[in-house]
């Protein structure tokens, strides 16, 4: 079976963050890893409180993970300070564990930042150089990049601009005024992926279930056919935030608790 290691934040809650990163990994038929990088109080309504745990803990984790079965990818999601980053970098090049999916959480989607400001320059100079593709979304592609990003055109130049940091480049535009549109670079080519607005609430976990699902991917050997896994992923997004928003039963509403049915819209659209 294929493994998948994820490397990110806990979310009491259970719509993102690691716990949403077990679900969908597990829903794509992989086995998935875990290294938990900070301890959250929160719910789909915010985050209330983190606690870091100490680098060289997580360091222990990462070590005791990979001596006893090496990853067949890897993602990282949140890491919330400079010296966790650079603990995570550091197993990584250690190990040279690859291919790797960065997901660079800065804020939740209730505006809570789950990255101390001093650890985005250690980002940049750490860990995207160790990444095989990023996937910010539009805030985090201006911290990234520290220009204006928020439009089609601003999302293709960024998505250059990135890519000069290491990695290929997928920015999300869920956040996009009129449009919902991504935009992906690998190097050579920008290629836009036009997507429809959907007006629901469920959106709680979207990026940690995106780039878990890309990691699987990965890890199945699909190195060569990125814009396929892309677009399958994108296009699953899509299916299971419309099939949330008809589901008004308490706080899952407000999440988007697609692991348990990620491999079901990855057969819907024909992936």
């Amino acid at each position: 079976m294929k493994c998948v290691l994820s490397i990110a934040g806990s979310d009491s809650g259970g719509g993102a963050g690691i716990q949403a990163d077990i679900k969908t990994i597990t829903g794509l038929g992989a086995h998935a890893l875990t290294v938990i990088t900070a301890l959250t109080a929160q719910n789909s309504l915010g985050v209330s409180a983190i606690h870091p745990v100490p680098p060289g803990f997580i360091a222990r984790q990462i070590k005791a993970v990979v001596e006893d079965r090496t990853p067949d990818s890897v993602k990282v999601g949140m890491v919330y300070t400079a010296a966790a980053v650079k603990a995570v970098s550091r197993m990584i090049a250690a190990y040279r564990l690859s291919p790797v999916v960065v997901d660079p959480v800065l804020r939740a989607s209730t505006g809570a930042a789950l990255l101390e400001p001093a650890a985005i320059r250690v980002l940049k100079e750490h860990l995207l150089p160790l990444a095989t593709v990023v996937t910010p979304n539009l805030a985090e592609a201006e911290l990234l990049t520290g220009k204006r990003v928020r439009t089609l055109r601003e999302m293709e130049r960024a998505a250059i601009e990135i890519f000069q940091m290491g990695p290929r480049v997928v920015i999300k535009g869920g956040h996009l005024e009129r449009e919902s549109s991504d935009v992906f670079f690998d190097g050579e080519e920008v290629t836009v992926f036009p997507g429809k607005k959907i007006a629901s609430p469920s959106t709680h976990g979207t990026g940690c279930v995106f780039s878990s699902a890309l990691a699987t991917f990965l890890a199945f050997g699909r190195k060569n056919e990125i814009n396929e896994w892309f677009y399958g992923g994108f296009s699953a997004i899509q299916e299971i935030i419309i099939q949330r928003s008809a589901d008004r039963v308490g706080f899952i509403h407000r999440c988007f608790d697609g692991g348990s049915n990620i491999g079901c819209a990855f057969i819907i659209t024909d992936f």
